[in-house]
């Protein structure tokens, strides 16, 4: 399948190797290229069709999954038939990583938000209602806590973007207070008076007499 090809070339031989079960009109046959899920009255009826997929190419040959406690996986849902009602949950293959974006990498805020919204939503999607649906979902919300996402602690770009925030509004509240540079005992002087005066906190580091110097020159520059 790795090939553009190989999912349309896959489709049509399908479509010829799997044209002798459906004349037996089995209760249900539902495929997706090649994974095939077929539901037959009898044992003996599930194991013809079974044969008669293997024998129409030489070169492909099936393989088949029974149910496991009564649920079947086909694809990622799990599927249960009990007195001719059909259930269904979530399913993931065991050799799953459940890797997804982590949390505290840098992709767009809007990305991971759609990444754990979509996992969620095929979680519900797929299951029915009641006890199987609350299992997928809690399925669903341990692959996210495992990648970062609905814990406790902030991911460290929320945190980091939090310095951030209230650095810049700490710097909003002080006051510029712009001195030429004359010496450093000057300097010293004025930053002892400002201690004293309780002014310390509202001065911003930001002032620098060559900053204001070119301001004003910069007003005082004709226009070209």
């Amino acid at each position: 399948m790795g090939q553009r090809l190989a999912p349309a070339l896959a489709i049509a031989s399908m479509s010829k190797v799997e044209k002798p079960v459906l004349e037996r009109w089995p209760i249900i046959y539902c495929r997706y290229i090649d994974d095939c899920f077929v539901v037959c009255s009898t044992q003996t009826e599930m194991d013809t069709c079974f044969e008669l997929l293997n024998r129409q190419s030489e070169p492909i040959k099936f393989t088949r999954e029974k149910p496991a406690d009564n649920w079947l996986a086909f694809l990622n849902v799990q599927i249960k038939f009990s007195h001719g009602i059909q259930k269904t949950k979530w399913y993931r293959k065991p050799s799953s990583k459940n890797i997804l974006v982590h949390c505290s990498s840098a992709h767009p805020l809007k990305t991971k938000t759609a990444i754990v919204k979509n996992l969620f939503k095929t979680a519900a999607a797929v299951s029915s209602e009641g006890d199987f649906r609350a299992e997928s979902m809690e399925m669903a919300r341990h692959i996210a806590q495992e990648n970062g996402y609905g814990c406790n602690e902030q991911p460290a770009w929320r945190r980091r973007r939090a310095r951030m925030e209230h650095a810049q509004e700490e710097e909003r509240t002080k006051v510029p207070f712009c001195v030429p540079f004359v010496s450093d005992d000057m300097s010293a002087a004025i930053r002892a008076c400002l201690r004293k005066a309780d002014l310390q906190s509202l001065r911003t580091s930001k002032d620098s007499w060559s900053e204001t110097a070119s301001m004003i020159g910069d007003a005082k520059r004709p226009p070209v």
